[in-house]
């Protein structure tokens, strides 16, 4: 393994002034230490900025702490599927001797919930462990596991699947209480979120943010239908105490998470993108040997599909700064908690009283 050692071009004091606030990470910033490995072709790229400062350490200690939160979280979401997987196996067996076929077809529908949310809690817990971001190729531990492409993929599976535990479960509400609309709408999200996936795969291969807002867009928008049909259920079934209570817990949630989409998430995103649109640099890499910084005019950061595609397989950017990781604590820690947890409760909650 050979280490070669790249410093980027000084920038003067006064275009640092003109880029107060700027997103630094589509830059190469400071010293970094370059690590390739002849036999894979691999690059890794570490960031050593902070290191050997006292607040460099501290803020190292911010990220390992947060990181140790996400893993107690997805320790804890495994041990509650496991504990699901058992308790069904169990009742299912007892099914079978009693022959009920109305339970068996119920029993059905938890198994396939089930399956779809074994996958997406223990794609979380990966993605908890391994945490990355993938646009900017950073990632906190050095390992192949931490490969973006890798991540990415598993993620994509992961996200269709919860997209599937909801189609399910609207699906399901639907025609047990001939609500039509709900049988509609579970037609049409999977799909919807599949787009979403292409879209966010775009935005990493090609390192534009403006795709990632798109995606989100699609997740924000396909929250507020689902907010609109569970709030017509209270409309639709006064009478149904128990449908009621589902409708507008559900209504809440999905306009809580449409309100953050649309106030936090997108605009993140936005902004990203119009930063790099202010670039008056790119920076392009030579998969598998060093960087070459290039002064152009202003225009976004980007890559083509095929040099995004093995940049995102092979590059990584291990960091455990602080300053790289507190603006993605905030959907990060509720994406790998609160989702997973609804993904689980699906599993047990039932569509009529």
């Amino acid at each position: 393994m050979t280490t070669t050692t790249v410093t980027t071009t000084p920038v003067s004091s006064h275009t640092k002034d003109d880029r107060t606030g700027m997103n630094t990470r589509l830059r190469v910033s400071g010293m970094l230490k370059v690590k390739k490995n002849e036999a894979s072709t691999s690059t890794m790229v570490e960031d050593t900025t902070t290191t050997g400062s006292e607040e460099g350490e501290e803020k190292h200690r911010n990220t390992l702490l947060w990181w140790a939160t996400l893993c107690v979280i997805s320790m804890f979401n495994m041990a509650v599927w496991l504990y699901s997987y058992r308790t069904l196996s169990l009742a299912f067996v007892e099914l079978d001797d009693a022959g009920d076929g109305q339970q068996h077809y119920y029993y059905s529908y938890q198994q396939s919930h089930l399956v779809l949310s074994g996958i997406y809690v223990f794609v979380c817990a990966y993605r908890s462990f391994l945490p990355r971001i993938d646009l900017e190729r950073y990632c906190l531990w050095d390992t192949p596991l931490s490969s973006i492409f890798l991540g990415r993929s598993a993620a994509t599976v992961a996200e269709i699947c919860f997209a599937g535990q909801m189609a399910l479960f609207l699906h399901r509400l639907g025609t047990v209480h001939d609500h039509p609309y709900s049988i509609y709408l579970s037609y049409v999200l999977v799909p919807a979120i599949t787009m979403a996936q292409c879209f966010c795969w775009c935005g990493v291969i090609t390192l534009n943010h403006l795709y990632h807002a798109i995606e989100e867009s699609i997740w924000a928008i396909g929250a507020l239908f689902v907010a609109v049909e569970m709030g017509s259920l209270v409309l639709y079934h006064p009478e149904n105490q128990y449908l009621c209570k589902i409708g507008l817990l559900g209504c809440v949630m999905c306009l809580s998470f449409f309100w953050f989409m649309i106030t936090v998430d997108v605009p993140m995103y936005l902004h990203r993108w119009q930063e790099g649109l202010m670039e008056t640099s790119v920076v392009k890499m030579n998969v598998g040997m060093t960087f070459t910084r290039i002064a152009l005019p202003p225009r976004p950061c980007r890559m083509t599909s095929m040099d995004g595609g093995r940049d995102a397989l092979r590059r990584r950017v291990v960091t455990k700064s602080w300053d790289v990781w507190k603006e993605e604590t905030v959907w990060l820690t509720g994406y790998f908690s609160s989702a997973v947890w609804l993904s689980l409760l699906f599993i047990h909650l039932p569509v009529v009283s």
